[in-house]
């Protein structure tokens, strides 16, 4: 048997990064996921505003849609995604890029597994589950709708998964320019599909689905093309060539946990949703609004956490732990400078945002409470997601596991007694949200800066 192919010339990459300078090695990597995440932030405004047009109904339905595609998306590249990028990474600091060619070619494997799996499962359930998420004061049209809408976008997770896989794979060996062009492909198209779909072509909310799934499988083909065409660092074969457990022993040890961390947290999110839903129509309208805001706000430092991801990464598969902590702490230092600002916008006039999709007084109070209460926490959020990306590279992710829990808990253990059994209202939700915000970013600085002493200790 052959030896797998790798990019001799393209090889120097990693290398190159580890030795520039901190602040440049982070920004070559953020700037280019940021800039994609801007693209992303406002093709999901402009699809939220799409939506809108269709009335408070088609609303709360994608609300209840909107939290298991985060959970599902963010648990394939932030999960396995982020164990792929991870051990992709560590393999070629240590100077194994042959062990990453096996690493990747299992990984489109599992893409493709878990996306035909998931895809199945919310054709047959997930009628089951919306009824589920949805409380008795929700009118039976939004749950009908979500169903319709759900079973499209989840339809196709396949598409997702594979493209997203792709990604994670190239970011491991450092290249975000390939990731970053296809991804704006993709949301470019979105945004020019997703009102003909809905509207042109009168398809209405599951024309939304459509247009996603059509943009993300035209902009996969040619990631395909550059993964399997030997452009890259490592070259990969479609599938393995024999099934090894080493390779996804690397990948799961990072990705289940990373992956389980995801689930904990959306579901989590997925609950509250559904205590909030308890309170009304316009509570849950509201709430998918403001929570969809947090995600395209979060998306700015998922650009600096897939940075330091690699980075650690790499400089963990170096042996080069000091370089490590440099990485967090500059990648750290910039998150918070730029989520700040819209924290103090959103805090003054939280009508910026709410009153681009809607004009019913009751939304307005109820998305001004939660800006009021929840927006001062948002840099804590991202310092707590850049470490959680940092605990992936250095091949600890079950650390932060173990920390999401306790604090998903603790959320819907305060939300859940403040709503029905004291009988306070929506911002007794809001301001556990936030007091969990703050809390779990002082936990994970205390625990990063623990588990990254005892690996340099025991290098």
């Amino acid at each position: 048997m052959s030896a797998p192919a790798v990019s001799t010339p393209a090889q120097a990459e990693p290398v190159e990064l580890l030795a520039l300078p901190p602040m440049r090695a982070v920004l070559r990597l953020a700037v280019p996921t940021t800039f994609v995440m801007v693209l992303a932030t406002a093709t999901n405004v402009l699809y939220t505003y799409f939506v809108s047009r269709l009335g408070s109904e088609a609303i709360a339905a994608v609300s209840l849609v909107f939290p298991i595609s985060l959970l599902v998306g963010t648990a394939m590249t932030g999960g396995l995604g982020g164990g792929v990028a991870s051990a992709i990474a560590r393999a070629l600091g240590a100077g194994r890029p042959g062990y990453a060619v096996e690493i990747a070619e299992h990984a489109i494997g599992l893409a493709v597994a878990v996306g035909v799996a998931f895809g199945l499962a919310m054709i047959l359930g997930g009628t089951f589950v919306f009824r589920l998420m949805s409380g008795p004061r929700v009118d039976p049209a939004v749950l009908d709708a979500a169903a319709g809408f759900g079973r499209i976008l989840f339809g196709g997770a396949v598409i997702t998964f594979t493209g997203g896989m792709f990604d994670s794979m190239l970011r491991g060996e450092g290249n975000v320019r390939v990731p970053s062009t296809w991804s704006s492909v993709s949301l470019t198209l979105q945004m020019v599909l997703t009102p003909i779909c809905m509207f042109a072509l009168g398809m209405g909310l599951p024309g939304a689905a459509v247009a996603l799934l059509a943009s993300q499988f035209l902009a996969t083909i040619p990631r395909a093309y550059y993964v399997f065409g030997g452009k890259g660092v490592i070259h990969p074969a479609p599938v393995p060539h024999r099934i090894r457990r080493g390779p996804l022993r690397e990948i799961l040890q990072v990705g289940v946990p990373a992956s389980l961390s995801t689930i904990v947290n959306y579901l989590g999110l997925m609950i509250l949703t559904t205590v909030v839903a308890r309170l009304g129509t316009a509570h849950l309208a509201a709430w998918g609004l403001c929570t969809r805001f947090d995600f395209l706000l979060m998306s700015f430092a998922y650009g600096f956490a897939v940075a330091v991801l690699t980075l650690v990464g790499l400089a963990t598969g170096a042996r080069r732990p000091d370089r490590a902590r440099v990485y967090v702490l500059r990648a750290g230092v910039c998150i918070v400078a730029l989520l700040s600002i819209p924290a103090v916008v959103l805090w003054w006039n939280p009508s910026l945002w709410i009153s681009v999709f809607s004009s019913d007084p009751e939304i307005q109070e109820v998305g001004t409470a939660y800006f009021r209460l929840v927006g001062p926490s948002y840099p804590f959020v991202a310092v707590s997601m850049v470490l959680a990306f940092a605990f992936q590279g250095l091949g600890h992710a079950t650390i932060p596991l173990f920390w999401m829990i306790v604090r998903v808990v603790g959320v819907l253990a305060a939300s859940i007694v403040c709503t029905q059994w004291l009988g306070l209202g929506e911002r007794a939700v809001f301001a556990a949200v936030a007091v969990g915000n703050i809390t779990s970013s002082i936990v994970m600085v205390t625990l990063f800066r623990w588990t990254e002493r005892r690996v340099a200790a025991a290098i």
